[in-house]
């Protein structure tokens, strides 16, 4: 069983790859990093309220990306102005489990036309945290996408397990200041986020909440950033974090003895202990 899990997995993975490689991209004056839809490249170059817009998700291993690195890209249509989110499933297996991508950490960051984030840290295998609070906010203006900002995470946790989440591309931390948007973020441990998947709860998985802020090519005002997590009191959001976590200890002691006493000892995380 195991090992067809690991197999679908891996499939899954291919496929992936194999979608986000773009004839479209070759053809056209893109850069690098550029996101179009290259099947349909004149609606998804425009934001416009209720149709299609590409989003990607581009991960990889920590370090220098202005060198040649291997990544991975994730495309997605979405609509735009929904709040909206896109899940890479399997994907803490791969890149935590699996360590995928064989570095200390994964970085990830997310594309639309030409406009890219910062990076964001999904995984360090040095401290085995998981960053898997990620939502963007795509600022747009007159339906040309002239900005990606990370939206608060701080708002998942307390102040104290809220840490320096921001990276330039060349691999340096990037700093509130640099960056003009926060970039600090809530972490899990491994041993919290092996404890969700054990329990079936997909929270650690790579997962990209998408927002939209500004004006459409129609120039209607785009008002699915009112709906962002930051924007709702943090003592709520973390209310059903900490909701999930208790449901998951409670789920685990149904387990066998040694997954209970593997687990045993996260209890007192969101606690401070």
């Amino acid at each position: 069983m195991a090992s067809t899990l690991a197999l679908s997995h891996s499939l899954l993975w291919a496929i992936f790859a194999l979608l986000s490689i773009s004839p479209f991209a070759a053809s056209q004056n893109l850069q690098p990093y550029d996101c179009i839809d290259p099947q349909n490249p004149g609606l998804t170059s425009r934001v416009e309220i209720g149709q299609n817009t590409t989003v990607c998700l581009y991960a990889g291993p920590d370090g220098n990306w202005n060198s040649n690195i291997q990544y991975k890209r994730f495309s997605v249509n979405l609509v735009a102005d929904e709040f909206s989110n896109y899940k890479v499933p399997g994907s803490y297996r791969s890149i935590v489990g699996g360590n995928f991508f064989k570095g200390n950490a994964t970085q990830i960051f997310a594309a639309s036309q030409s406009a890219l984030s910062f990076q964001r840290r999904y995984y360090d295998a040095t401290t085995n945290f998981i960053f898997p609070y990620l939502t963007i906010i795509v600022d747009v203006v007159d339906g040309v996408v002239r900005g990606i900002a990370w939206d608060d995470a701080c708002v998942f946790c307390e102040k104290k397990q809220c840490i320096p989440n921001t990276y330039n591309f060349d691999g340096t931390e990037a700093t509130s200041e640099q960056a003009s948007q926060p970039t600090n973020g809530c972490y899990l441990t491994k041993a919290i986020c092996d404890g969700f998947q054990v329990t079936g709860n997909d929270v650690c998985d790579l997962k990209l909440y998408v927002v939209w802020t500004g004006t459409d090519v129609n120039g209607n005002v785009l008002m699915s950033s009112d709906s962002r997590f930051s924007a709702f009191p943090p003592n709520r959001i973390q209310e059903k974090v900490v909701g999930s976590y208790d449901s998951m200890l409670t789920e685990v002691q149904n387990f066998g003895q040694d997954v209970k006493d593997k687990f045993n000892s996260i209890g007192g995380f969101f606690k401070g202990d």
